[in-house]
């Protein structure tokens, strides 16, 4: 490695993923600015994944700046990006989503905006947007009003549209968010550090919201940056397994729910989260003719929750 103190660290969680893996490094090299004598490191620390096809992408990229780090078993994500970060040198951290392209060299801009103001905790730029109506990139913390869209299956896309509607109504293009979804998101590694990094009850979701959250109960900012963007396919994994998917996004929801609220909200909040699981097996019975597969998985997944309470267990 570089003998020059490290600016960013890059963190890259794969799973079965090695593919996506190879076209994000290619557009991360392309678009990161060596101009300005950044100096980075990616790290990539792979959580067992059973197709074994990432040892092909480390041939491919053979680079003193990209480091691979193999796991005997798999972690979750926030466990990965905590050992991910046990090996890097930055000042810096970027935990970026394998199903990613760099279209623009965001690194320096945001290092830049972290370097002017030290109250300044996280920040993400926009990646995840569905059409010209909902970004996804950033949003609230959960409340009693966004769960009872989601009764409907609606909460996401109202809260989608709230940010789009926001960032289109900003002036400077800088939000003040409670979140900052995980596909790309910045924070110091101090900061990090300090934190104990992600909490380890989170196997995967959610761990990015809780993140957040704690980093903005010391008074810090979360900031999205529309103007800067990356573009994320998204749910990439969870489109293979529609089931494990959802069981493992509703129970890290519930986790959420019972670490950061309290007395009747909390109660109020969990019964919501549970008569989502009804609600939503009424809305894919009736979706079953037109996609037979995922209607299945998302049916098994929602029984499964109310059988075992909303607790992860075991899956398999």
């Amino acid at each position: 490695m570089n003998s020059k103190k490290t600016d960013i660290s890059i963190i890259i969680i794969n799973y079965n993923l090695a593919a996506e893996i190879g076209n994000c490094l290619k557009s991360l090299l392309a678009k990161i600015d060596k101009k300005d004598g950044l100096n980075y490191e990616i790290i990539i620390v792979d959580n067992n994944s059973p197709d074994k096809q990432l040892p092909e992408i480390e041939r491919q990229f053979q680079n003193d700046k990209i480091s691979f780090y193999y796991l005997e078993e798999n972690i979750g994500f926030g466990k990965g990006c905590n050992y991910g970060f046990s090996k890097a040198s930055g000042k810096y951290i970027c935990f970026l989503n394998p199903d990613t392209l760099i279209q623009e060299n965001l690194f320096s801009p945001i290092i830049g905006l972290f370097e002017k103001d030290e109250s300044i905790g996280i920040i993400g730029p926009k990646q995840q947007v569905r059409g010209s109506l909902f970004d996804f990139s950033a949003g609230f913390y959960p409340n009693i009003l966004f769960e009872l869209f989601n009764l409907f299956g609606l909460g996401v896309f109202f809260e989608g549209f709230i940010v789009n509607l926001m960032s289109k109504l900003s002036k400077r293009k800088i939000l003040r968010v409670n979140w900052i979804l995980g596909a790309a998101i910045f924070i110091k590694a101090d900061l990090f550090r300090s934190i104990n990094g992600f909490d380890k009850d989170y196997f995967m979701f959610f761990e990015e919201m809780d993140l957040c959250k704690r980093v903005s109960n010391l008074g810090l900012k979360i900031l999205y940056l529309p103007r800067y963007s990356i573009h994320h396919i998204g749910s990439v994994s969870g489109k293979k397994d529609y089931r494990k998917y959802t069981i493992r996004t509703y129970s890290s929801k519930f986790i959420y729910i019972s670490k950061h609220y309290k007395s009747l909200n909390k109660y109020l909040m969990k019964i919501l989260l549970f008569a989502q699981l009804f609600s939503q097996i009424i809305i894919w019975s009736m979706f079953y003719p037109l996609n037979s597969r995922k209607s299945r998985e998302k049916l098994s997944a929602f029984t499964y929750l109310i059988k075992n309470k909303m607790q992860l267990g075991e899956m398999e």
